[in-house]
């Protein structure tokens, strides 16, 4: 059985504070190192700028999958229904070439930079620099849900928070 989208979203969200938190850690632990022990974490900074990385493109993922980007919808609103669906089904087409595009060049950046070596850490930069095409896959696959939720009429994400104002459209 698969498990709910509001499930996964809930497990991406606490993925995200647990980064949130250890980047904290760290850096809260190099500032304490550096200052009171005069033994600073080398590792700590650049690690957590990588753990930042993922973070934002996590998070990035979440908020898209609670329909929780910003978006100008004053032209839509004022649409008939019909036409409303429509040029939502193009913004998300739109939206789908850009994640396309975003796939390949991390993908080929990817490949380009999988032996490339941290300073600290020592460790590839694949691992860090994989979160492009990996968490740009997965925003791909949500707005090809978006799209086919939009053509069969049903509500996107985040829909529960407006007024109903569009819902009451002829």
């Amino acid at each position: 059985m698969l498990i709910k989208y509001s499930s996964l979203t809930r497990i991406l969200e606490l993925l995200c504070a647990t980064i949130l938190v250890a980047i904290i850690l760290m850096i809260f632990a190099n500032v304490v190192g550096r200052y009171f022990f005069h033994a600073p974490l080398h590792w700590s900074d650049e690690l957590a700028q990588y753990l930042f990385l993922w973070l934002s493109y996590l998070g990035a993922l979440a908020a898209l999958m609670k329909g929780r980007h910003y978006s100008v919808t004053l032209l839509i609103d004022l649409l008939p229904k019909p036409m409303a669906i429509a040029v939502k089904a193009l913004s998300h087409i739109v939206v789908i070439v850009i994640f396309a595009i975003l796939i390949w060049y991390g993908w080929k950046m990817v490949n380009i930079l999988q032996f490339q070596k941290t300073p600290a850490l020592r460790m590839s930069v694949y691992y860090f620099y994989i979160a492009l095409p990996v968490t740009s896959a997965l925003m791909l696959l949500v707005v090809v849900k978006q799209l086919f939720d939009t053509l069969r009429g049903r509500p996107s994400p985040g829909a529960e928070e407006n007024d109903g104002y569009l819902d009451e459209r002829p």
